[in-house]
């Protein structure tokens, strides 16, 4: 997804860890498998691109990447490889997006 920003102050933010209703769980998801396939087909082959975790696009809060995303395609993106080699990655808690 695009138009959330998950860069800030320096850092490229990502959940710490999946939440309760990643829609990379496929038994808790809150939305299609078949919607997920098309997040992922938009996401896995251009650069920079990512899913951002859906509890921090629904409340008054700061963006972060889904773990879901990051564990399975995080290191095929070069973008998300360089912040992690350069260290800019910020592994946020769910409580910070509550």
């Amino acid at each position: 997804m695009t138009g959330h920003n998950v860069y800030r102050e320096g850092k490229v933010h990502v959940m710490s860890e999946e939440c309760s209703t990643c829609i990379f769980k496929p038994h808790q998801r809150p939305v299609p498998g078949a919607r997920v396939a098309e997040l992922v087909r938009d996401t896995k082959d251009t650069d920079g691109a990512t899913v951002v975790c859906h509890h921090t696009i629904m409340g008054d809060t700061d963006n972060a990447i889904c773990r879901g995303w990051y564990d399975r395609l995080g290191m095929n993106d070069p973008v998300i490889r360089m912040a992690v080699v350069t260290g800019v990655i910020e592994f946020d808690e769910e409580e910070d997006h509550d």
